[in-house]
């Protein structure tokens, strides 16, 4: 009985039929507090992570900390490990654990993207061997809006600043970029 109800709930009414999970973000926007988000721009990263990082290298995008929103996107259409995953789930698999701590990990993201202390955000990298940084509407979105909240700017500022000292671009389309994570190892 579900099924052609599920049929009509559509997301983006002009995205094709297909079972390709993916397809309709070509097709729709997403509204969050901070405005809407074209979900084609995750899209084409999603795709470019999927076609060109290889293994499993950790990476580094915001969490929403609300359930079912669009947070934890790249890890999850990927499969790429993030720093951490929806914080409920987390809790609930990890349930021998304080659950403080998967909280406490969400929170050093936040600070890590709100930081203006290059050695902070070195530091979040190097603890959480993190390779790729993610810096797309979400992130722009999402940390703006803490930062007007916290009185805390600039934070953003430093992805552009730190550009080819402590990671480089490796995609950019719109407002999405990726950035690799130098090692700071080799000469």
């Amino acid at each position: 009985m579900a099924g052609m109800a599920k049929i009509k709930d559509r997301m983006a009414p002009a995205a094709p039929h297909t079972l390709d999970s993916m397809a309709y973000m070509e097709y729709a926007t997403y509204g969050e507090r901070w405005g809407e988000m074209d979900m084609s721009q995750d899209y084409d990263a999603i795709q470019w992570l999927l076609y060109n990082v290889h293994g499993s290298p950790v990476i580094v995008e915001a969490n929403l900390r609300d359930l079912y929103r669009w947070g934890s996107r790249m890890s999850v259409y990927t499969g790429l490990p993030g720093v951490t995953g929806w914080e409920w789930h987390q809790q609930q698999q990890r349930n021998v654990l304080p659950a403080n701590w998967v909280s406490e990990r969400i929170a050093e993201i936040d600070e890590f993207y709100l930081t203006t202390d290059d050695a902070v955000a070195q530091r979040f990298l190097e603890k959480y061997n993190g390779a790729y940084i993610i810096l797309g509407q979400q992130e722009r979105g999402l940390y703006t809006l803490f930062a007007e909240q916290r009185g805390q700017y600039g934070g953003l500022d430093k992805f552009s600043a730190l550009d080819g000292i402590l990671w480089r671009t490796v995609y950019q389309e719109g407002e999405t970029i990726i950035y690799e994570v130098i090692d700071q190892a080799s000469p």
